[in-house]
């Protein structure tokens, strides 16, 4: 009863419980097993055999490795004679659980052993060793915070979905760490001394199921949890056989021991008492007033509905509609095909490539008051796309994808110090949780307050408020003041932090960075003229990046620096006057930009001519549209022609130019005015697949296969419109 509820009080329990996943049936199943196997372990009778049969035939298909515990007691079962009766069982699974792995195979679903023998194809033996020993360790982290749950130095999985911090145990983190392993080895004890009650199955399904987790690449703690009531079931026995060891002679001895260790479990259990009560109380608060939890209570991303955005697409998209998002929960709701995505982890280039090919309409999000999740410049600078919010919702933000049908940039959506401010406000309202600390302090970080970082960070660490992720912005703040001793003390100790693992390698980055930058300041360039070209590459890079990741206000900024830092070699100085033209044609300043041109042809600038003829026939097209939609131009075969010429040429250059939608805005009017012109209805078509605007490439298709039934490429454009109307099934 004490074991049962000690699980039952485990927040892992209320956790993993209230989550679509199968790891209590998997414990109960388990459970049912070894009881079933203890109650008559030599000569079962034929309930006993029905009852294992049954159980054990399910138990693989709730989760993968249960097939570790069939070969457990398959093992037990074979080396006695009157056990052989459980092989039946054993057998029939084994049987059902390949024909499974036969079905899944041919289908192309990978399976741990193919997964398995990739790493060690890849990482050779010894690699596959180290990576095994790293993910044991990992395992056995996990293994111990949830046998002893809010052990200090940990950031358990529930705390994301607890408003309020929770209330560590006391004491040192490594002291858990042993407790944890002090009670693996008293329950592995219980296991051996009860080996012929089904300890010896417990025991090496516990033993396969860490060398197995070892190989999975993935390491999550739900992996380790159907270990936690295999450890508890035996620690009693394991306890028992132990203490029958000692014998203590003084009965107030006795009682003073048995009484500081009911002491010690009783506070155990408040502790998570009161974690389960913060759970079930934050909970309760979403579900009872959602409205008023979200505006007031701030919460952190953990309760942000995905569902509930989900059921939105679903009623309000078309249904061959295609969605990005970075959960997969809602694609189940909106009934659409789905990709997933980390937007905080994407630029806006890698974005527009998974955008174009994956054809998406929608874009599903965490909203601005989660602070750094999204590029939330690119719904007012994107020049591909418009980003459009049209939901904003309970944690949960809906992104429209539109053409950008101006080429232009505006001002709608994003302000440059909203997030910021929003984080202040939450932080200054919240100051105690520690997820509105570090998102504050991202948000300062990504603002450039790097001093005010600095401080911010530091008065933390002075409250003994030690995080990973706060080490390593107070690092890099340090080196974008140039303090790049304090950065690599700073990152030195975040590597002894708990949590480390999982931005080692950007640690040890920023180390590497620091101590170069070290190197440079006290080293100086003999060769002043390389060290110049250098510097020019770099700007033009970073400059470069800017633009393609539409950074453009920031570009603008950058630019003008640059220019007005000094005297600049003729071609850079081009280079730079064309990019601030195009800044200025995508803010739409055509006088501005066509100033710069001139300054950048000046210099020599080829590109910059271009733009120019570019911008003179542009004129010239706008004239002849409003010529023909005025009928003051006799719409003669011969001015069609060349209309048709300077607007296929015009298109093209704004595709070069990276404003596709202007190109589809050109071609669509072009249609109109010009109209039944194959030329120009394949490269509208072309637009319209880029965009992803099915019911409209239908209608050009149709139209073309009237105007040149024979053309090959229509088939190809006919088979792309039928595969983006296909509907998921689900």
């Amino acid at each position: 009863m004490i074991i049962t509820g000690l699980l039952a009080v485990n927040p892992y329990t209320l956790f993993f419980s209230t989550l679509v996943m199968s790891e209590i049936p998997f414990m109960a199943c388990s459970l049912a097993i070894l009881y079933v196997v203890a109650l008559r372990p030599d000569h079962p009778g034929r309930g006993q055999l029905i009852i294992f049969t049954i159980l054990i035939i399910f138990l693989p298909f709730l989760r993968t490795i249960g097939i570790l515990m069939i070969l457990s007691a398959g093992i037990w079962a074979v080396f006695r004679k009157a056990r052989w009766p459980w092989l039946i069982g054993v057998s029939g699974s084994i049987l059902t659980s390949g024909l499974w792995m036969v079905r899944n195979a041919s289908i192309g679903k990978s399976g741990y052993t193919s997964i398995a023998l990739g790493e060690l194809q890849s990482q050779g033996i010894a690699g596959t060793l180290i990576r095994m020993i790293q993910r044991i360790t990992s395992h056995y982290d996990h293994l111990s915070q949830q046998l002893l749950p809010n052990m200090p130095e940990s950031q358990p999985r529930y705390s994301a979905l607890i408003l309020d911090n929770i209330s560590y145990l006391p004491g040192p983190g490594r002291l858990y760490l042993f407790l944890a392993a002090m009670l693996i080895l008293i329950s592995i004890y219980g296991m051996l001394n009860c080996r012929r009650q089904g300890g010896m199955i417990a025991l090496g399904y516990l033993v396969l199921s860490l060398a197995a987790l070892s190989l999975w690449p993935w390491m999550q703690p739900r992996f380790t949890f159907p270990l936690i009531p295999i450890i508890l079931a035996y620690l009693p026995a394991g306890y028992i056989a132990f203490a029958n060891h000692f014998q203590f002679s003084r009965p107030l001895l006795r009682m003073a021991l048995v009484g500081a260790c009911s002491v010690i479990v009783l506070y155990f259990v408040s502790i998570q008492i009161k974690t389960d009560y913060q759970l079930i109380h934050a909970n309760l608060k979403m579900l009872s007033d959602p409205r008023h939890f979200y505006s007031h209570q701030m919460p952190g991303s953990s309760f942000s509905h995905w569902t509930a955005a989900g059921q939105w697409i679903n009623q309000n998209s078309e249904a061959h509609s295609r969605i990005i998002a970075r959960q997969s929960a809602t694609a189940t709701t909106a009934q659409r095909y789905q990709k997933l995505a980390f937007f905080d982890v994407i630029s806006a280039e890698k974005l527009h490539q998974i955008i174009q090919q994956f054809h998406a309409n929608y874009l599903v999000t965490l909203n601005k008051n989660h602070g750094l999740i999204f590029s939330w410049y690119l719904l007012d600078e994107d020049l591909v796309y418009h980003l459009n919010p049209v939901y904003d919702e309970q944690g949960v933000m809906v992104i429209k994808i539109e053409p950008n049908r101006s080429g232009t940039i505006r001002e709608k959506y994003y302000s440059a110090d909203e997030s910021l401010i929003l984080a202040r406000n939450a932080y200054e309202k919240f100051p105690h949780r520690s997820y509105l600390q570090s998102g504050l302090a991202g948000e300062l970080f990504n603002s450039g307050h790097y001093e005010e970082e600095i401080e911010f960070i530091r008065k933390l660490q002075q409250n003994n408020i030690r995080d990973v992720n706060l080490s390593f912005l107070l690092g890099w703040s340090y080196i974008k003041t140039k303090q790049y001793e304090k950065a690599i003390h700073e990152f030195e100790v975040a590597l002894s932090t708990p949590g480390q693992k999982l931005i080692r390698a950007n640690l040890l980055q920023g180390i590497h960075i620091a101590q170069q930058a070290l190197a440079d300041k006290y080293n100086t360039d003999p060769n002043q003229s390389d060290s110049t070209n250098q510097s020019e590459e770099k700007k033009l890079k970073s400059a470069t990046q800017y633009w393609n990741n539409c950074q453009i206000n920031k570009l603008e900024r950058y630019l003008i620096k640059s220019l007005e830092a000094g005297e600049l070699q003729p071609e850079f100085h081009a280079t730079l006057c064309t990019l601030l033209a195009k800044v200025h044609l995508v803010k739409n300043n055509k006088s501005a930009a066509v100033e710069q041109l001139n300054l950048a042809v000046t210099s020599g600038g080829s590109e910059a001519s271009e733009i120019l003829k570019m911008l003179e026939r542009e004129e010239r097209v706008e004239i002849l549209f409003k010529n023909i939609q005025t009928n003051h131009e006799v719409k003669s075969e011969h001015n069609s022609a060349d209309t048709l010429q300077d607007v296929l040429t015009l298109a093209e250059w704004y595709q070069e130019f990276g404003v596709p939608g202007k190109a589809l805005d050109l071609l669509e009017q072009a249609n109109t005015l010009i109209p039944n012109q194959p030329e120009l209805l394949k490269l509208l078509l072309q637009q319209q697949l880029f965009y992803s605007l099915v019911t409209e490439a239908d209608a050009t298709l149709k139209q073309l296969n009237k105007l040149i039934p024979e053309d090959s490429q229509l088939k190809e454009a006919a088979r792309e419109v039928e595969e983006l109307q296909q509907l998921p099934r689900f």
